[in-house]
């Protein structure tokens, strides 16, 4: 068996791959042979394909489960084995409670590799802190405060994959030849913890915090893929000017951004807000420059602001709020007070 291909495989490229299913399920000897000296002549690579092994091994030992519900696409895979070539192989049979661990097994082992396996190379900012960062194939990633970018020690050994946690701002490099026939080692993959971005060369702004992320394309032309509600998945995809909103199994909101530069604004350490609610204003406090916001009564978090507020300080923004919209606002080192 020849392992080669391999080289530029993603986890969900091993997971669908049915000669690698396979491989998995037979484990013939002149196959493993291949195998072993698969994984020391690619060793990031080989982890990626080992995190796919375990997991299709785990399937077929599961046995205990609570859901009914059940999606047929790797399980299927699994249990037909792939019969064309080789010698005969004995279809798998498994029972249904298997195809549901199949399914829930795919979504922990990811979180999992989402915060061990790829996560070797690393930077995080603290809170009210800019970091502009450059990653080895030369694209420019800006950080935001309480934000984090991960990437693995391998990064260029196939597709470019790197994991958000907060906000950046990203201006990828453009390597490939032909548009129209991208190969797999030319794509850049962003990874939220409920939707992937697909780029080729182009300049957006991702945040992700509290399972849901907003994504704004400025220029270029970049592929969303995401669940919906039903849990279908789907894609989207983006020209300059669209802003997307997605939380973790829910429809995708797609609308055009009026002002595309103020996606941006935080860079120069600008706080800027268009039609804004207390609580959007808040979780920016909150999130991105580590204050604590007391508010008295919750029903002020669904106070709005027409129209647009930019200010170059936190002291501006709560003047603003307070004469605005009759608040009473005290602050207190890192800590804010709103009340009525």
């Amino acid at each position: 068996m020849d392992f080669s291909k391999y080289t530029h495989y993603t986890f969900d490229d091993f997971l669908n791959d049915d000669v690698f299913l396979t491989f998995v399920v037979e484990q013939n000897a002149s196959d493993v042979l291949a195998w072993e000296k698969f994984k020391v002549e690619h060793p990031y690579k080989s982890k990626i394909a080992l995190a796919a092994f375990d997991t299709i091994s785990a399937y077929r030992q599961q046995r205990v489960f609570s859901n009914e519900q059940a999606q047929q696409s790797i399980f299927e895979k699994i249990s037909l084995s792939v019969t064309a070539g080789g010698p005969k192989i004995k279809k798998l049979s498994f029972s249904p409670f298997f195809k549901v661990a199949a399914v829930f097994a795919v979504v922990v082992l990811s979180a999992v590799l989402y915060f061990t396996l790829w996560n070797k190379d690393a930077v995080q900012t603290d809170y009210g802190m800019i970091k502009t960062i450059t990653l080895p194939d030369g694209s420019e990633v800006t950080l935001n405060g309480n934000s984090k970018i991960s990437y693995a020690e391998g990064f260029g050994d196939g597709p470019r994959e790197v994991w958000i946690d907060g906000e950046a701002l990203f201006k990828v490099k453009h390597i490939n030849v032909d548009t129209n026939h991208i190969q797999p080692a030319e794509k850049f993959i962003v990874h939220c913890r409920d939707l992937n971005i697909e780029v080729l060369g182009t300049t957006f702004n991702v945040k992700s915090r509290h399972e849901k992320t907003t994504v704004g394309l400025i220029t270029g032309k970049i592929r969303v893929d995401y669940v919906d509600e039903a849990k279908h998945r789907k894609q989207f995809v983006m020209k300059p000017g669209d802003l997307i909103k997605h939380a973790e199994e829910s429809n995708l909101v797609h609308q055009k951004m009026v002002n595309p530069q103020h996606l941006t604004a935080w860079i120069n350490r600008q706080l800027v807000f268009q039609n804004a609610s207390l609580e959007e204003m808040i979780g920016v406090l909150q999130d991105d420059l580590g204050y604590e916001v007391l508010l008295k009564d919750k029903k002020l978090s669904e106070l709005k602001v027409e129209g647009e507020i930019n200010v170059a300080s936190v002291k501006e923004l709560l003047q603003i709020l307070s004469t605005t919209l009759h608040l009473n606002i005290t602050t207190s080192n890192k800590k804010i007070t709103i009340t009525p």
